[in-house]
């Protein structure tokens, strides 16, 4: 019999290794299998069972907008918290209603959703951060600095915009 524990560890260590883009396709593709599973299940008029699939999908639709930070990912973030709040109301609607053109829904949003996460380079979120880090903590490139002995520019009757605007 092999120790649960050592398995346990390995997950653990695994999982803690990986780069945030392969968790989120990692999360898209269990999301994809639940929805899957779970139109099989409603097709069987298994409920207990499609219940069970849309509940653990939609704690991770939950789990991905908590995970949404906005003041890096701004618009692509915004649109992402947008359509996770469609999914959520899709796996609702599809425990009240049964009805599959729920979980059809919800799986024409993860599919694109999946296959762009696929393509983006590993590291890029953890790069993302550091940066954003840098910019909130470390000198402003954009903003220009005034020496304390030379007249401001107002005084000297130039006038100059406080921050630059770079590409």
């Amino acid at each position: 019999m092999y120790n649960n524990h050592g398995v346990q560890r390995y997950r653990e260590t695994d999982i803690n290794s990986m780069s945030k883009e392969k968790m989120i396709v990692l999360l898209y593709e269990k999301m994809q299998s639940d929805l899957l599973l779970a139109q099989r299940a409603l097709r069987n008029e298994d409920r207990v069972e499609m219940t069970k699939k849309i509940n653990h999908s939609q704690r991770i639709v939950s789990e991905l907008r908590g995970a949404l930070d906005h003041s890096i990912g701004g618009e692509v973030s915004q649109n992402l918290d947008n359509l996770y709040d469609f999914m959520f109301h899709q796996h609702l609607e599809v425990l009240v209603d049964l009805n599959e053109v729920h979980i059809v829904n919800c799986l024409r949003v993860i599919e694109p959703l999946v296959e762009a996460w696929r393509q983006i380079p590993p590291g890029t979120a953890e790069n993302a951060a550091r940066e954003n880090a840098n910019t909130a903590t470390g000198p402003n490139p954009a903003v220009e600095k005034v020496v304390p002995n030379e007249p401001a520019p107002e005084q000297s009757g130039e006038r100059t915009s406080i921050l630059s605007v770079s590409a």
